[in-house]
């Protein structure tokens, strides 16, 4: 067991929880149309997911044995096996994703805080993506998104204030000032973000609001923009 607690480790936990009980409720037929993500349909979701949190596992189990710690072997490789798992049913779909969140659930826990520093990286060899201390963030970032994005019960409405309120941040970091400006001011809380090097149109409304779209989902709606019309953002991830 850890002596130091990992960061967002019970709100990972909590997300998860959430995720599996939604899949409950999905059947064949349901996860086999269309996500709110082109050209994937819930069971490439749902795959995904899954196929994320075993990547997660084989990262830190890689850096329990001394080595650099990577998700996945390639790209083409990631993508092909998201595209291998989607099509199965929703009884599968569900016991793998209960059975891998469980692993990485344990794997999390018994990490040593000694190796929170380590840096882990998306494909071999490649740049630091984040973490061993960042990892549980990162996880409740991709389910906490990709639930939304199944397009069922559960929507950026449901997402967590604290969660939404960093999504917010970590895009005004991410766009920077090269990107387009503007002024995000949330309607649910007093957080206003400034974006780029101009002053930009106003941007208004709740925080799961701006997060999804600052993601690249939807089209902005729940959005009021000062000048009638929302600045175009770059694809996301």
């Amino acid at each position: 067991m850890t002596t130091a607690p990992l960061p967002q480790l019970d709100q990972m936990a909590s997300a998860t929880a959430r995720y599996l009980e939604a899949l409950t409720v999905l059947d064949d037929a349901s996860l086999r149309e269309p996500s709110l993500l082109p050209g994937w349909t819930r069971g490439h979701v749902v795959t995904h997911l899954a196929n994320h949190a075993a990547a997660s596992v084989h990262a830190l189990t890689l850096v329990s044995r001394g080595e650099p710690g990577w998700l996945y072997p390639s790209q083409e490789e990631r993508d092909a096996g998201v595209e291998a798992g989607a099509g199965r049913s929703a009884a599968a779909l569900r016991e793998e994703a209960e059975r891998v969140t469980a692993d990485l659930d344990a794997a999390l826990r018994d990490l040593d805080p000694a190796t929170f520093g380590t840096p882990l990286s998306r494909l071999p060899g490649g740049p630091a993506f984040f973490t061993v201390g960042g990892i549980a963030g990162v996880r409740r970032t991709e389910v906490e998104v990709h639930h939304a994005d199944l397009g069922s019960s559960y929507s950026p409405a449901d997402w967590p204030l604290d969660f939404a309120t960093a999504l917010v941040g970590r895009r005004q970091d991410e766009l920077g000032l090269d990107g387009p400006s503007m002024v995000l001011r949330a309607t649910d809380s007093d957080e206003v973000w400034k974006l780029g090097a101009g002053q930009g149109p106003e941007i208004s409304g709740t925080t799961g609001a701006l997060a999804w779209w600052l993601v690249g989902r939807g089209r902005g709606e729940g959005l009021d923009s000062s000048t009638g019309e929302l600045p175009a953002l770059g694809r996301w991830r």
